[in-house]
């Protein structure tokens, strides 16, 4: 026997199969990572989105001002990002509703990026402060009405 014979180990051929399996992997591998991060991005910019959109409907709702129909434009910034938010209000399906529908963009440069995220809601005409005075019922209960509940109710 030779000393060559009695050596073990991996031959080229092994060795750059080894390589190109693995290099087809780290391939793989770092496209995953990039979709994901791209992915992330996108959930994020989006999440920021629905919470300018929802922040708009709150205000609407909190500020209890009967908002008229049509359409605004705004800006607003939230963090280190500018966004456009474009409000449509129209008539709702039900009685004192109107429908809002929010759509948020993102703008960059001071370019109107395409939407992020469009969000509808419905919203009530605000109590005016008119109701009757409480009055007992019939069994020794005690009712209140006040002229929203009567509009809702078609009275």
């Amino acid at each position: 026997m030779s000393a060559y014979r009695s050596q073990r180990g991996f031959t080229l051929l092994e060795v750059m199969l080894a390589v190109a399996i693995l290099a087809l992997a780290m391939v793989a591998l770092s496209q995953t990572l990039g979709a994901s991060a791209k992915a992330y991005l996108s959930i994020d910019a989006t999440r920021r989105a629905y919470m300018v959109a929802s922040d708009k409907l709150v205000e609407l709702q909190v500020y209890a001002r009967w908002p008229k129909v049509g359409a605004s434009d705004d800006t607003v910034t939230r963090g280190e990002r500018e966004w456009w938010v474009h409000t449509k209000i129209s008539a709702g399906p039900y009685p004192d509703t109107r429908r809002v529908d929010i759509d948020v963009g993102p703008i960059k440069n001071d370019k109107h990026l395409p939407l992020e995220y469009s969000l509808a809601g419905l919203i009530g005409k605000p109590a005016t402060g008119t109701s009757q005075q409480t009055q007992s019922g019939q069994n020794g209960g005690v009712t209140a009405t006040s002229s929203a509940s009567k509009n809702l109710a078609g009275e």
